[in-house]
């Protein structure tokens, strides 16, 4: 007897072999096709772009400089007998700073002073005489204007003798010519007390001119003299002493100069390619590393050095404490504002003005290579030019650190 067997079917051999020739062809592909990176976003921080309205500041570097600043010069020929002060030295303004000897100042100070007593005794005395010279005119003046009333009474008393026949005529007429005769007499003796008193009073005014000559003269002595004690002027600090103890120096010579100590202002240096959009009474915001201080640009120079262009910025009064003249700064300049500006936080290894290739995040955990036009760097926020857009987030990191790869795998740790 036969004993007939099931035929077994081959599709379990079909199956294995379909699942061989998958993992083979995937293998193949694998192979063939290019390794994508992968990144781990912990060590890998992903940076949001932001946009908004956003003030565009440009950095300087700088100094604070005293705004009030005296140079002490010599106020005549002299010699230096005396140093009392040295540079860097806090003083008040009339503290002494050198003392100067000059024997020729003090015998022109005696002299003129012994020139200014005669003249003044010259003074008196002339006042004297013009007093009695006067008084002589007056009495003449007085005089004549007795003989003259008497005259008129004269002429009136023979008027009524003629009247009564008492009297010749001729006798009338002549009183009436003493009498005119006397009135004439009045008349140019008052002339000559006129121009006596006129010359009386320019002659005066001469002598008083004269002396106030010789006073401003014998001031101006005095104050040289006293000068030659040279004091700061302003309450300050000691900059600089150009001369030593022994030296002589002629009038004018510069001595010293003194700097405010509180009255500061503040010099900056801007790249030459945003100079141009500074302009007087620009917004300035210093870090003095004591505080912040808001200041406003009041003079630029017109010459270029060493890429930069200086300008001279005014503080307000009242400054943080322990500010010195000196002291180094960091400034921020603002240019002006942009609307609706894309920007991120600044990031190590970024450069203003560059362009770099990033990754920016998609879809499927990829982040795909993109060329990036960074622009300025404005009060710690990098523009982007182009590139970007808002919203989008990617790999703050300069593009000559990764692969030439156009993908990167982002890899999410906890």
């Amino acid at each position: 007897m036969d004993i007939r067997l099931p035929e077994r079917r081959p599709w379990r051999i079909y199956l294995l072999a379909a699942g061989f020739s998958l993992l083979f062809c995937f293998g193949l592909y694998q192979l063939a096709s290019p390794a994508i990176p992968a990144v781990s976003l912990k060590e890998y921080v992903l940076v949001e772009v932001q946009q908004s309205d956003i003030a565009l500041y440009t950095d300087a570097l700088g100094e604070l400089f005293a705004s009030q600043q005296l140079l002490l010069t010599a106020p005549a020929q002299g010699a230096v007998i005396e140093v009392l002060q040295r540079p860097g030295a806090l003083v008040q303004a009339d503290t002494a700073i050198l003392r100067l000897d000059n024997p020729e100042l003090d015998l022109k100070v005696q002299a003129a002073a012994s020139n200014l007593k005669k003249m003044q005794a010259e003074l008196s005395a002339f006042h004297a005489q013009q007093q009695s010279e006067l008084l002589e005119q007056q009495g003449r003046l007085a005089e004549l204007a007795a003989l003259l009333e008497q005259a008129e009474l004269e002429t009136n008393l023979n008027m009524e003798l003629v009247e009564r026949g008492i009297a010749a005529n001729i006798e009338l007429q002549r009183a009436k010519l003493r009498l005119r005769q006397q009135q004439q007499k009045l008349d140019f003796e008052q002339q000559k007390f006129t121009q006596f008193s006129t010359l009386q009073k320019a002659e005066l005014e001469q002598k008083h001119v004269q002396l106030k000559q010789l006073e401003e003269e014998l001031n101006l002595l005095q104050k040289q003299q006293y000068k030659m004690l040279v004091t700061a002027g302003i309450a300050g600090y000691l900059q600089q002493l150009d001369v030593e103890l022994g030296q002589s120096v002629i009038q004018g010579a510069a001595l010293a100069r003194v700097g405010s100590q509180q009255k500061l202002s503040a010099r900056i240096y801007i790249n030459q390619r945003q100079a141009d959009q500074v302009a007087v009474g620009s917004s300035v915001i210093i870090d003095s590393r004591r505080g912040l201080i808001e200041g406003r640009i009041h003079r630029l120079e017109a010459l270029v050095e060493n890429g930069t262009v200086a300008a001279e910025v005014s503080l307000p009064d009242d400054l943080p404490a322990g500010l010195r003249p000196s002291l180094q700064i960091t400034a921020s300049v603002l240019l002006g504002e942009r609307s609706n500006a894309l920007y991120i936080p600044q990031q190590t290894g970024l450069r203003p003005n560059s362009s770099e290739r990033v990754f920016v995040q998609g879809s499927a955990g990829l982040a795909q290579a993109r060329q990036v036009r960074f622009g300025e760097l404005s009060n710690q926020q990098l523009l982007i030019e182009s590139g970007l857009e808002a919203g989008e987030r990617f790999i703050a990191v300069p593009s000559d650190l990764w692969p030439d790869q156009s993908l990167l795998q982002l890899k999410h740790q906890k």
